[in-house]
């Protein structure tokens, strides 16, 4: 069986790096930005590189939360704080970041180690919601603020969460459903922590429930909590 010199590798990687370029509309004056947002660290610790994405990730996710207050902000006038946090909640979390990842290809281009990528790491919406405000990052770095906020009014477009009306709270269904059942108030537990210090992944349960219904994880604890709250929501519903 033939294989793909490196030669030809780093033709395919440049293609798709330029259609993906393509499809965010933006081209990168540095390209060698862009590389560092689509590099896991299992593909820096196998191929011997200082660096990958978790430092841009860090910065991403910081202008990313100001541009959805600054846009928040300005179209809901008469919303109230937490109407507003609310919103904003629901436009940072990860199940929203990797959606646009996913509808711009990010995946496809992230560069990950072997064994993450045999094992389905293309799949996994946190590595993609990281390698997405990784990449609002990298903008940031290359183009400046107004390039960023660009972007991110995009993302914003292409969201089916920005146009809804306030987002459902999970937690607090479930704490009239378990009170009306006589289960007394949701209590959450952590249950674990894993992924590194500036992006870790939290596990929570609902204690009143334990295992059964599954476990919510988040890159927050709050997020956690909200997908075990969501979860702990359908258990019930089905008894």
């Amino acid at each position: 069986m033939e294989h793909s010199s490196p030669g030809c590798y780093a033709a395919e990687e440049e293609h798709r790096l330029k259609e993906l370029e393509d499809r965010l509309d933006y081209h990168f004056r540095d390209g060698l930005l862009l590389r560092e947002a689509l590099t896991h660290a299992s593909f820096s610790n196998e191929n011997g590189l200082e660096y990958c994405n978790e430092r841009l990730e860090f910065l991403g996710d910081a202008v990313l939360e100001l541009c959805v207050s600054e846009t928040l902000f300005k179209r809901y006038p008469e919303a109230s704080e937490g109407e507003l946090s609310a919103r904003r909640a629901s436009l940072v979390c990860e199940d929203s970041l990797s959606e646009w990842a996913v509808k711009v290809g990010i995946p496809e281009s992230l560069r990950l180690g072997r064994g993450l990528c045999k094992s389905g790491g293309r799949q996994q919406p946190s590595l993609s919601a990281d390698a997405a405000e990784a990449v609002f990052g990298a903008v940031l770095i290359d183009g400046g603020y107004e390039a960023a906020r660009a972007m991110i009014e995009k993302y914003l477009e292409d969201s089916e969460s920005f146009e809804r009306g306030v987002p459902r709270n999970p937690k607090a269904d479930l704490q009239e459903l378990m009170e009306k059942r006589g289960l007394g108030n949701p209590e959450y537990l952590l249950t674990g922590q894993a992924g590194p210090p500036h992006a870790p992944v939290f596990r929570v349960i609902v204690k009143q429930l334990g295992d059964a219904p599954g476990t919510g994880e988040g890159r927050t604890i709050r997020e956690a909590e909200r997908k075990a709250a969501e979860i702990g929501l359908q258990f019930l519903l089905r008894q």
